[in-house]
């Protein structure tokens, strides 16, 4: 049996109880006052609970004890290696090309103007809808330019009917001359049997003259009545043009602008009035500018492809009809086909470029005039090393790779960029075809520090099912 608590022991025993009760702090306390209170109670019942107390406390404080020496030491546990994705580079068969940039322009842009003067009298399209060549666009009023072809040909016909009685005349006058010259030789025959005075053969020489004269008059009025006849005909084909320019009509197939000119407007009056535009959308045009550098290195490729010095001035000709494709400015890509057909006449000296212009098919119509494209001009075909375009980083010094050695370690390779195929970017530099390229994990990939390489997995041929 344990010797009974004094008053100061139960005390301590307070302390110590509910200091080490430290799992509940307040059920250690509560313990503890009842430890108190049963000091109170009579000697041999409160001895015996408090003996019964006192052993469960030593024994609660024993068990802390060797609980709390049993655990073991914190230690550091290094964390795992960041985990990164890598592939090889490849090397294929690519064609070369090389990339401009270039604004589009209409094949055919048209500026629909008055060539007659007159009161606009209608309009015949809807603006921004498509027109066919010859369709009507406007109507002049043409009664004015009717009044003028009627006098035109009425001037034709008064100069027609000039002619046939100028003829007339010519008969007649030639009639007088043939009589006169019968006359003539009569009184001549009877001049010489003293008949007819020299006075009378000499009024006859004179009628046969002025009935010569009136055959060359006669003559005269025809020559004049048929050139009225010509002037006549003239004033007739330009009061017809003039009545045919009346009616306005589109000159192409393409799509009309809006109406610049109203109707019962005076047009045409002292210059050509503007009414409308039209543009032809398809083909467009691509026009683009080359450096000098790629315009001497075109120069030489073709000349390399074109053969010996021997090779013909026609042969060495530089022939523009060569494929190209074209890209909007959101498009991936160069999904547009089309060919050059014309190149400027020199360099600009003031840019130092060249300019190219391509004919590209646009049915659908999505390419408009003025948009900003992107052109690529295939060379040659070569070979080249290709990587995954996630893997390129770039920073001040230019575009590099990070490379995992066998060291698992992350290295740096500087390399310059190609083009683009396929989502693959073609470089050249300090790389090989063993080399683990980061594709994946940038982020977690530190110089110099070891990590976890992932190969990338092959993608899986889906099977076709029935």
């Amino acid at each position: 049996m344990f010797p009974p608590c004094s008053i100061r022991g139960q005390y301590f025993a307070f302390v110590f109880f509910a200091f080490f009760e430290r799992h509940s702090f307040a059920n250690g306390l509560g313990f503890a006052v009842i430890r108190w209170q049963l000091a109170l109670l009579p000697t041999t019942i409160g001895g015996m609970i408090k003996n019964l107390l006192s052993l469960s406390m030593w024994m609660a404080l024993l068990v802390c004890v060797v609980s709390s020496g049993c655990q073991p030491e914190n230690q550091y546990q290094a964390p795992p290696l960041p985990k990164v994705t890598v592939a090889h580079p490849s090397v294929e068969m690519v064609v070369a090309s090389k990339e401009f940039t270039g604004t589009t322009e209409a094949v055919n842009l048209v500026d629909v103007r008055a060539r007659v003067e007159g009161f606009l009298e209608s309009i015949e399209f809807e603006e921004g809808k498509e027109v066919e060549k010859g369709d009507l666009l406007f109507t002049i009023d043409p009664r004015p330019f009717e009044a003028e072809l009627a006098q035109a040909q009425a001037s034709v016909r008064l100069a027609h009917a000039q002619v046939a009685g100028g003829r007339a005349e010519e008969k007649r006058a030639v009639a007088e001359v043939a009589n006169a010259n019968s006359q003539l030789a009569r009184s001549k025959k009877a001049a010489a049997q003293g008949a007819v005075t020299a006075a009378e053969i000499d009024l006859l020489k004179t009628a046969v003259l002025t009935a010569r004269a009136g055959v060359e008059a006669a003559k005269a009025a025809i020559a004049s009545a048929e050139a009225q006849i010509a002037a006549g005909e003239a004033l007739v084909t330009q009061a017809t043009l003039n009545l045919d320019y009346t009616k306005i009509r589109s000159p192409i197939k393409g799509r009309a602008g809006r109406r610049l000119v109203d109707v019962g407007n005076l047009v045409g009056s002292g210059e050509s009035t503007l009414l409308t535009h039209l543009i032809q959308y398809d083909p467009i045009y691509a026009f683009f500018t080359v450096n000098e550098n790629d315009l001497l290195d075109f120069n030489r490729r073709h000349l390399a492809e074109s053969g010996s010095s021997e090779a013909s001035a026609a042969e060495k000709e530089i022939k523009l009809d060569r494929q190209l494709f074209v890209g909007l400015g959101d498009e991936e890509g160069f999904p547009h086909e089309g060919r050059a057909d014309y190149a400027d006449l020199a360099v600009d000296e003031s840019t130092g470029t060249y300019m190219i212009r391509a004919v590209v098919s646009n049915t659908d119509r999505l390419i408009p005039p003025g948009a900003f494209i992107r052109v690529r001009v295939p060379l040659e075909e070569i070979e080249a090393v290709l990587i995954d375009e996630r893997a390129i980083s770039r920073d001040q010094a230019g575009a590099y790779l990070l490379i995992v050695n066998s060291e698992n370690k992350v290295e740096r390779r500087t390399v310059t960029l190609g083009d683009t195929y396929d989502g693959r970017r073609a470089v050249t530099g300090s790389i090989g075809l063993e080399d683990r390229v980061i594709i994946s994990g940038l982020q977690r990939a530190r110089l110099d520090a070891e990590v976890d390489p992932q190969m990338e997995e092959e993608p899986k041929e889906e099977i076709a099912t029935d």
